[in-house]
């Protein structure tokens, strides 16, 4: 499907025109790369119900070009002649959605054509979620790869993932635009580029937030995404939200225990020696002590927290111990209440002792320490 001229807000032709059941609210700055085919796979939908509300962030390359170029009328464009930031952008475009959905659309990703009708259809299910992102598939290097989640997340699970890491991609997410507006501010600026993830705990205060098993989206990888550029402001800001939601179980705890947790479960960097494992492993069992005992899961649900919780640790260990330091697999064995539900297999930990204790020999033979 093909764009064709542009919907500017205000304009005679919208004066009076109703609310639809979502609004994409899709913000852009310079994406004139890859913003056709994001508009044609949010037109291509089987669903019909939709508009699109694209907000130009004073964009300096031929997207203005572009979205002039889309004559469907459920497009709309807000542009602002200066720069507002990816939070305010935002912020912006939700001030003029109609829809009781808002379906996020980031200018590079693509929708697939049966996601909006899919979403919408499970919030109608279940009036208790107010946001449902879904699965996605990863585009890099000209091909396409499945991320590492676990199928059959819970609305209790989902719940706590979300305290070790962000298991939701932006371009996947429909909520209930009542529950942001429930929250007074949609997106806080202060947060920016981590918005979204401080968002999502918001929102855990209203209601369930769910991922769905569909495959929904494509997220495309690639030179200026917003995570090759902002790396250590986005683990800094994430930081910021996890040590407001540790701060009930750990008290003056939380910022150094967010820090540990974003560094090497969110940003999945290797755990530099085994006394940091040791480390991250006592904040688990702290954290997931203070989860259970807030949230009081029954024994399925907890079943299954502890079990992810479990493969977690391991993927931690694992990365720690290739990395060249083979030390750590022994905290991984001694971490009393991290094994629960999940055991590596026999393989996977002789192949990572080789490698790592492989790296620790190199290491020494140059000098490294």
């Amino acid at each position: 499907m093909c764009c064709a001229a542009t919907c500017s807000t205000g304009s005679p032709a919208l004066e009076g025109i109703g609310p639809v059941r979502v609004s994409v609210l899709l913000t852009t700055c310079n994406g004139a790369e890859f913003l056709r085919e994001t508009l044609d796979s949010v037109l291509a939908q089987r669903f019909s119900d939709f508009e699109i509300v694209a907000v130009d962030d004073a964009s300096t390359d031929a997207t203005p070009d572009v979205l002039a170029a889309c004559a469907d009328p459920r497009l709309r464009v807000l542009r602002s002649s200066q720069r507002l930031g990816v939070a305010e952008a935002r912020n912006f475009g939700f001030s003029h959605c109609r829809g009781a959905y808002i379906a996020a659309q980031d200018h590079d990703d693509l929708s697939r054509p049966e996601r909006l009708a899919v979403q919408a259809a499970y919030l109608d299910r279940h009036p208790d979620v107010v946001l449902a992102a879904s699965e996605v598939l990863i585009s890099e290097h000209g091909g396409l790869r499945r991320t590492d989640h676990l199928p059959g997340s819970t609305l209790a699970l989902m719940r706590w993932m979300l305290h070790l890491d962000n298991p939701i991609t932006w371009s996947s997410v429909m909520f209930r635009a009542e529950a942001v507006r429930r929250l007074g501010h949609f997106m806080r600026r202060e947060y920016e580029p981590a918005d979204d993830f401080d968002l999502h705990h918001r929102l855990l205060a209203l209601g369930g937030i769910a991922r769905l098993d569909e495959t929904l989206a494509v997220y495309r990888w690639h030179r200026t995404n917003t995570s090759h550029g902002q790396m250590d402001r986005m683990c800094d800001r994430a930081g910021a939200v996890l040590a407001d939601a540790y701060r009930p179980w750990l008290g003056e705890d939380a910022p150094a225990a967010a820090a540990l947790v974003v560094r090497h479960l969110v940003d999945r960097q290797p755990a530099p020696d085994a006394a940091t494992l040791a480390r991250l492993g006592h904040v688990l069992k702290r954290l997931l002590a203070g989860f259970c005992a807030a949230t009081k899961p029954d024994p399925a649900t907890r079943a299954r927290i502890e079990a992810y919780t479990a493969r977690v640790w391991w993927l931690a260990t694992r990365a720690a111990v290739r990395s060249g330091s083979p030390a750590a697999l022994r905290h991984w064995r001694a971490a009393a209440g991290l094994g629960a539900g999940f055991s590596p297999t026999a393989r996977d930990i002789a192949a990572s002792l080789a490698v790592g204790t492989a790296r620790a020999v190199l290491r020494r033979g140059f000098g490294f320490r």
